[in-house]
């Protein structure tokens, strides 16, 4: 996905929310957002694509999240290889807590 890159969104009442992304190489996929969660002074995003909302060994994409000044969500490729592996570990503390709260 090229970075900084704005991205569709569809929602509807009741059902998950959908963004339509546009990847590198110009095809489109289509994923649910999962959860946007804060780590450090930034925040991300977890995407899940349609195509493999069933399969439980799913790829989860995560991204980093921010919003131009009308309030669009833009993502970003996380670079560093730090970075990604904190955001990785955050994301999995994240739906730790979550099924934890639905207990």
């Amino acid at each position: 996905m090229d970075e900084n890159k704005v991205f569709d969104e569809e929602i509807d009442e009741g059902e998950d929310l959908v963004l339509t992304l546009e990847m590198e190489d110009g095809t489109e996929e289509d994923c649910i957002v999962l959860t946007i969660f804060p780590m450090d002074d930034k925040q991300y995003i977890a995407l899940l694509p349609v195509a493999q909302a069933d399969d439980e060994e799913a790829d989860v994409y995560l991204y980093a999240y921010t919003e131009d000044e009308d309030g669009n969500p833009i993502l970003s490729d996380i670079e560093d290889d730090d970075e990604f592996e904190a955001v990785c570990d955050r994301y999995d503390e994240v739906c730790d807590e979550e099924d934890f709260e639905e207990l």
